[in-house]
């Protein structure tokens, strides 16, 4: 692991709602206040939601979560678009300043690959205070 990404200058990123971090493979976290909120947007009941989107419950994250099967990306997106994306889970808000990201610096470079917004030169410079607040925000990731 390398060392944390500097947050001193600050980090500029800005989202190009291009969906590229949704087609990542992995897992979308939910708690359950944002399985209702999502369920409630979608006009689904909560058991509806779960069972259209597969939702699981993770024993060992003690977390619900929806599979994001690489190539095709978490099943909430549409083309490039969230379609839940005025009530989307705070694992998706927070990004890019997960800790995992923003712990080693080889991490964020590889998330670059993927990002366009991720330290775009005209995006929005957030300071390291603000990316410090949103990190505590992004929880586990």
């Amino acid at each position: 692991m390398t060392p944390p990404v500097r947050l001193a200058d600050g980090l500029r990123f800005g989202c190009t709602r291009c969906g590229n971090c949704c087609r990542q493979p992995g897992f979308v976290w939910l708690t359950v206040d944002e399985m209702a909120s999502i369920a409630s947007h979608l006009k689904l009941s909560v058991e509806a939601f779960q069972a259209r989107f597969d939702v699981q419950w993770d024993a060992d994250a003690q977390s619900w979560r929806i599979d994001a099967v690489d190539g095709e990306g978490c099943p909430l997106l549409d083309g490039n678009s969230c379609t839940v994306h005025p009530v989307k889970p705070a694992q998706c808000r927070t990004f890019p300043f997960w800790p995992e990201l923003l712990d080693d610096r080889d991490a964020w470079q590889a998330a670059k690959e993927f990002c366009p917004g991720m330290d775009a030169p005209n995006a929005r410079l957030f300071t390291g205070n603000e990316v410090r607040k949103i990190r505590r925000k992004a929880g586990v990731a």
